[in-house]
């Protein structure tokens, strides 16, 4: 018997199947994929919410007893309407007008208080709603990013 004779034949492994460590790694860049999409959502989210922020900063430092407050709270929705719509079409509406203009973005049991909210500016004490008002401005800011060109 020669050294030949005791050589086996060699047996190849059976091929290997990819799939099992590729659904694996197939699932982490999905779950990243994920990830990434929703970090910049929430981005895009942050930054275009930045005016109401801003606007409910100051709103915080208005005073309820302020003669001036409706004024005040006037031309800070004003400037917050006119960060999500053009302002031509924010700043062409009338008084009447740009109060139901406001009013679109509250609930219905809310609308249609904006006028007696501000008082009158003419008068002596032009009986504004004070805490009310502000209560009422604080209600509208977070619904002014939502504001289409369409409501005008």
């Amino acid at each position: 018997m020669n050294a030949s004779d005791a050589l086996h034949d060699i047996i190849l492994p059976s091929q290997l199947n990819p799939w099992p460590p590729l659904l694996v790694w197939l699932l982490l860049v999905i779950a990243l994929v994920a990830l990434i999409a929703l970090a910049l959502w929430q981005w895009r989210r942050y930054r275009r919410l930045a005016p109401v922020r801003a606007a409910q900063k100051q709103l915080a430092q208005l005073r309820a007893d302020d003669r001036e407050l409706p004024r005040q709270v006037h031309d800070l929705l004003k400037r917050t309407a006119m960060s999500y719509v053009p302002r031509e079409r924010v700043a062409e509406l009338s008084v009447k007008d740009w109060y139901d203009w406001l009013d679109q973005a509250l609930p219905e049991s809310q609308r249609g208080q904006w006028l007696d909210l501000m008082g009158n500016p003419y008068r002596r004490d032009s009986g504004h709603g004070g805490q009310a008002l502000l209560n009422h401005a604080r209600q509208t800011l977070p619904r002014l990013a939502n504001a289409r060109e369409a409501q005008c």
